[in-house]
């Protein structure tokens, strides 16, 4: 049976392979908005593809969830608990992408010959997702009663997760970047009201502010420390990881806004959106991490 230690890391390597496949369906969500083709697309079709899109962010922000969690609640430190809790999230994630995909290919399917077609396939493709990643795992399934042995994590390990972390995280923000920059220079950036421009400039600039600070602690470690592992490093590298992710739902949010309001041509909806967006990340990211790590401070003194 593998190592608690082992387990988590190779759940946050699977998380990372997630994040590295959710990116390119969030990317080409977002950037096929601005392009002419997307226009020409009947209404319910790009109706689809935003409620794609918003499904897909929800899935990221359960997917990055165990990241602040890590550091917020059980400081770095690796618990059975933590294992569950990243599991749960990597399974409940799969669903939108899988969705995301399905709709992807009904786009195609409907753009290259009819709707039907785009429907038959999009199905297909979304039922054997959710057959591959779901059913045949569960057929699969074994259910292990004994329980982690948890110990102390030390140093290395602690310093080795957090920068795994960065990692995971560090891909979507690349893209979302990508997309940024890509954007600006489609045909459809110009047809924007200027308020939607000034907020994709603010996007950018909080996507940018996220990949200086993931890529922080690998310049830190190397210049300053010469690669030595010390307990100074493990926390600011903690600090780095949990600050860029608030400037990333800025980010993400803010763009979320200027494709909203591209797609449905109304800044009410494109506001409700991005600000329940972004609520949900701060909720997911930080408002239930710091709520849990009361509640387990509460038990702790209690108990004592």
């Amino acid at each position: 049976m593998a190592q608690l230690n082992t387990k988590i890391e190779n759940a946050l390597n699977e998380a990372r392979i997630l994040v590295l496949g959710g990116q390119v369906l969030i990317g080409s969500a977002y950037q096929s908005i601005f392009h002419r083709g997307f226009d020409n697309l009947p209404r319910i079709v790009q109706d689809t593809r935003m409620v794609a899109l918003t499904l897909m962010l929800i899935g990221l922000g359960l997917l990055l969830l165990p990241m602040p969690y890590h550091q917020i609640v059980e400081r770095g430190e690796n618990t059975s608990q933590f294992h569950r809790l990243v599991t749960h999230m990597l399974a409940i994630a799969l669903f939108p992408f899988a969705i995301g995909l399905g709709v992807d290919v009904y786009t195609v399917g409907h753009v290259v010959y009819s709707e039907s077609l785009g429907i038959l396939v999009g199905l297909v493709t979304a039922a054997f997702a959710l057959g591959l990643w779901y059913l045949f795992s569960a057929m699969k399934r074994k259910v292990v009663a004994m329980p982690d042995e948890e110990k102390p994590t030390s140093l290395e390990r602690r310093i080795k997760e957090v920068l795994i972390e960065a990692r995971l995280i560090l891909p979507g923000a690349q893209a979302m970047l990508g997309f940024q920059v890509a954007g600006t220079l489609s045909e459809g950036f110009e047809s924007l009201p200027p308020v939607s421009k000034w907020i994709h400039l603010m996007s950018l600039l909080s996507i940018a502010v996220t990949i200086i600070l993931l890529m922080a602690p690998a310049a830190y470690h190397r210049i300053a420390l010469n690669g030595e592992d010390n307990e100074q490093f493990c926390r600011l590298a903690s600090r780095f990881v949990i600050v860029a992710m608030v400037w990333l739902g800025l980010g993400v949010s803010g763009e979320l806004f200027v494709v909203a309001q591209k797609s449905t041509q109304s800044t009410v909806t494109a506001t409700v959106l991005a600000t329940a967006m972004l609520a949900f990340f701060y909720g997911a990211w930080f408002g239930y991490s710091y709520a849990k790590r009361r509640t387990n401070t509460k038990e702790l003194r209690d108990a004592a």
